[in-house]
Formats: structure tokens, C-alpha cells, sequence
């Protein structure tokens, strides 16, 4: 028994020890870092996070609303309906475009908030909430449809104009509910963060930029997800088609209903500094440019960040978007939430 214990003190004990370290470290990691070095299992240190978090607004001015059979019980000025970057993306709801947008504004604004708004498409949610007579214009003046720019095409070549309801996901009654974004187990995160290091298969892809665009110890340093360069290029005719008439048919809606429409399309990180990484193995995205030309004669609808930010990046304005993470950071959505002003009724 006594030789048994000592061999097992030279094989399993080490290893097991060494697991447990690394999930502490990974946990540790998770706990101080933006969705870019939480995903890709990098750490990033608290500091950078810090100093973003002091330009936050004091206070959460906008409500949230889940359920669409009320929307008719109350009038806002804005209603809000988008993905990540419209639920506190990035630092939080404190930091996003929304509560700028309200504290600016002086209106009342709403976020509907679906089952899933990181999944969900933001377009067939406003078209299905026109078509089905939930919102017109005596209950609310303006509707913000924000888009994120990687997600685009598919979401729209996925569009319908049949629902008969806004489409939910029914639970068992005896289930309960999961916790919003649960995190994998603790030896899954070490089993992935070998499999990234040793593989080189982590979803994080890191460039060398041509000059400092982020505060923090690596400023030249692009950090983004690797679905930026898979997804939006070399849309067919066919999806290009179906793009548009997404578009035209919300829009058709939204006019039919009395409502001011804003299209807010939120540019891909990789998009928005492809021009200042160092010997770029990736293909040039040009989806935002394409957009403004198939959509030209309703130009005036649409906030495209690319535009809105993008003369900052070449000012040499540090953290447009933020290092760690996929998304703007305060100061831009501040921004954002301008040009968003300039358009409501």
C-alpha cells in the first residue's frame, strides 16, 4: 500500500495538481478580461479593463422589455432592437451606445431584449414586430435595428416574411432555466487551452499593426475573432439579392407603419483596422462600402460605424474598439449614439 501511495505521488498527483492550477489560472483570466481573451483563453490583466471602465456613464437610463405582447401597452420615443452591441457588449450596458443614446437624448428608449439577442436576427425580429402589429407609430416614433457586421449576410438570407407570431423557444415547466452564458467546466477550459496552445486552433487570430491604436502594454497588437475573416466576403448575386430585399422589406414596414427607421450596421474589429496590420495574409472586407451601394437611395436610414469611427482610428484616437474585446469602446459609442441622435424624429 505505502509503494502504491509513493507511485502515486510521482504520476496521478502531479498531473492533477497541474489541472487544478491551470483551471485557478484560467478562472483568474476569465475573471479580468474582455469576450476576445475569455474565448481565446488569454490573459490580458485587469489593468486595461480598468481604465476603460472610468469613462462609464453613472447610471443605466434605458429599461429593457422581453416580452412583445406589452409593447402596445406603453408609448417610447426609441426602441431599440439589435445584438451584443445593443445589451451592454464590451464593458457593460453602462458603456454601450444605448445609454449614451438615452442619456443624450432626453428621450425615453427601450431595448427589446429576445430570448437570445446574441443569436437572434435583429432584422426579422423589427419586420415580424411591424408585420404583426405590435409597434406603429402611436406607440413608438423610432426604431434603431443594429446589425453586427459579421453576422449580416447569413441573418438576412435567413429572413422570412411568414411568421405568425414572434417565434419563441418553449421550455419544459419542470426545467429550469440556464444561467445566461454559462461557462464550460473548468477541465474543458484546460483541455482548450492546451488544445489552442499546443494546435494552434484558437478562434483568436493576432496581428502586428503599422502603429499604437490601443492604450495598455501591447498597443500595435490586433486581437479578433477569427469569424471576421470567414464570414461577409464574396456574397453571391443570390445573397447579395436577398441582403436588399431584407432590407427593402423592413423598411416597407416600418414606413407602412408611420415609424422612423435607423439601420445601425456595427463594422467587424477586423474591418475596422484591416488596414493597419503588418503584411496582411487576410482578404480586404469590403461589406460595409457594398451595403452603402446596393441600399444608395435610402442612404439616409443607416449609421454605419465604420464611417463614424473610422476617422478617428487614422486621427490616432486609441481604444475605438477595445483591445480585449469584439466590441467599441464608451468613447466611441458616445459617438454613435450622436449620429444616431442627428437621425430621430
Amino acid at each position: 500500500m505505502r509503494k502504491f501511495l509513493y507511485n502515486l505521488s510521482y504520476t496521478v498527483l502531479p498531473v492533477w495538481l497541474f489541472f487544478v492550477g491551470m483551471a485557478v489560472y484560467l478562472w483568474a483570466i476569465d475573471d479580468n478580461s474582455g469576450d476576445l481573451m475569455r474565448l481565446g483563453l488569454i490573459d490580458s490583466g485587469p489593468e486595461y479593463s480598468d481604465s476603460i471602465c472610468t469613462r462609464l456613464l453613472p447610471e443605466v437610463y434605458y429599461t429593457g422589455l422581453d416580452d412583445d405582447s406589452v409593447l402596445r401597452q406603453d408609448n417610447c420615443d426609441v426602441l431599440v432592437i439589435g445584438d451584443s452591441f445593443s445589451h451592454g457588449g464590451g464593458v457593460g450596458k453602462q458603456g454601450d451606445y444605448v445609454n449614451y443614446l438615452a442619456h443624450e437624448s432626453g428621450r425615453k428608449v427601450v431595448v427589446f431584449t429576445p430570448q437570445d439577442p446574441t443569436l437572434s436576427s435583429p432584422m426579422q425580429i423589427a419586420f415580424d414586430l411591424l408585420n404583426l402589429n405590435r409597434i406603429d407609430s402611436t406607440n413608438v416614433k423610432n426604431l434603431v435595428v443594429q446589425e453586427v457586421e459579421r453576422y449580416l449576410v447569413d441573418r438576412h438570407c435567413g429572413f422570412v416574411t411568414n411568421h405568425t407570431s414572434i417565434p419563441r423557444v418553449e421550455k419544459p415547466e419542470q426545467e429550469a432555466a440556464p444561467e445566461p452564458e454559462q461557462s464550460p467546466s473548468p477541465l474543458l477550459r484546460v483541455k482548450d487551452f492546451l488544445f489552442y496552445h499546443l494546435f494552434g486552433a484558437n478562434p483568436i487570430l493576432k496581428a502586428n499593426l503599422s502603429r499604437p491604436v490601443f492604450g495598455g502594454a501591447q498597443p500595435d497588437v490586433l486581437y479578433f475573432y477569427n469569424e471576421d475573416v470567414k464570414l461577409g466576403f464574396d456574397v453571391t448575386p443570390k445573397n447579395r439579392q436577398l441582403v436588399v430585399d431584407c432590407y427593402r422589406q423592413v423598411i416597407d414596414a416600418a414606413r407602412q407603419r408611420g415609424v422612423n427607421l435607423i439601420l445601425l450596421v456595427a463594422g467587424d474589429k477586423y474591418d475596422m483596422y484591416q488596414n493597419y496590420i503588418v503584411d496582411n495574409p487576410y482578404p480586404a472586407k469590403t461589406l460595409n462600402e457594398d451595403i452603402q451601394q446596393w441600399m444608395a437611395p435610402e442612404m439616409d436610414r443607416f449609421v454605419f460605424s465604420k464611417q463614424v469611427l473610422g476617422p478617428y482610428i487614422e486621427q490616432g484616437v486609441k481604444d475605438v474598439y477595445l483591445f480585449n474585446d469584439t466590441h467599441w469602446s464608451p468613447a466611441s459609442s458616445h459617438l454613435i449614439a450622436a449620429e444616431i441622435i442627428k437621425k430621430l424624429k
